[in-house]
C-alpha cells in the first residue's frame, strides 16, 4: 500500500526521467503515430496475411514523417551538398547502430556511408537495427570531423570500419539529423 502511495510522487517528481533513452518503447503502429503506413500493392502476388505481417514488422521511432517525396540513399550520397540544410526523407540500409544508447546509426550502400543522429537525443532506435532497411526523415548538415568525437563514436560502434568520419574528404562529413526513423528487418 505504501509503495502505491509513493508512485504518484515519484512520477510527479520526474522519477520516470531516469529511464535510459535506449529503453524507450517504440512509437505505436504507423497509423497511431501519425506516420506514413507502408504502401500495400493490391495486385501483389504476396498473400494478404504476409503483407500485414510485413507491415507489422516496421518499427517507428521518433516523430511522424511529414515529407512526401522519398530519396534513395544512393542519390543522397552521390551529391549530399545539394541537400544541405534541407529536410529530406531517405530510404536506405542500416549498416551500424550505436550499441550504447541507439542514438545514431550509419547508412551504407557500396562505398558510401553517412551517419544519422537522433535530433537532440530526443529518441533512440533499436540497437539490433543493423541490417534493416529504413526510412529516415531529418535535416542534412555538413560537419567538420572532430577527432574526439570520432574516438567516442568508435567506442560505440560494432563496425568502426564503416564510420563516415574515417572516409571523410577534406575533414568534412554529411550527417542526417533524424526526427523520425522507421526500421524494417532485413528479409
Amino acid at each position: 500500500m505504501r509503495a502505491l502511495l509513493l508512485l504518484p510522487l515519484v512520477v510527479a517528481c520526474g522519477g520516470a526521467a531516469d529511464v535510459p533513452v535506449a529503453e524507450a518503447a517504440p512509437a505505436e503502429p504507423a497509423e497511431a503515430a501519425g506516420a506514413e503506413a507502408p504502401a500495400v500493392d493490391p495486385d501483389s502476388d504476396t498473400p494478404a496475411a504476409d503483407r500485414v505481417l510485413a507491415e507489422a514488422e516496421v518499427r517507428h521511432f521518433g516523430g511522424p514523417f511529414t515529407v512526401e517525396e522519398t530519396v534513395a540513399f544512393a542519390s543522397l550520397a552521390e551529391d549530399p551538398s545539394a541537400y544541405v540544410d534541407r529536410t529530406v526523407k531517405v530510404e536506405g540500409r542500416v549498416a551500424d547502430v550505436c550499441q550504447k544508447a541507439g542514438c545514431w546509426m550509419v547508412l551504407a550502400e557500396g562505398d558510401k556511408t553517412m551517419r544519422v543522429t537522433m535530433k537532440d537525443h530526443s529518441f533512440s532506435v533499436a540497437k539490433d537495427g543493423a541490417g534493416s532497411s529504413c526510412v529516415v526523415q531529418g535535416t542534412l548538415v555538413s560537419k567538420a570531423v572532430d577527432p574526439e568525437t570520432v574516438a567516442h563514436l568508435e567506442g560505440e560502434s560494432e563496425k568502426p570500419e564503416l564510420m563516415p568520419e574515417k572516409q571523410a574528404e577534406e575533414g568534412v562529413i554529411y550527417e542526417l539529423q533524424a526526427t523520425g526513423v522507421a526500421l524494417r528487418p532485413a528479409s
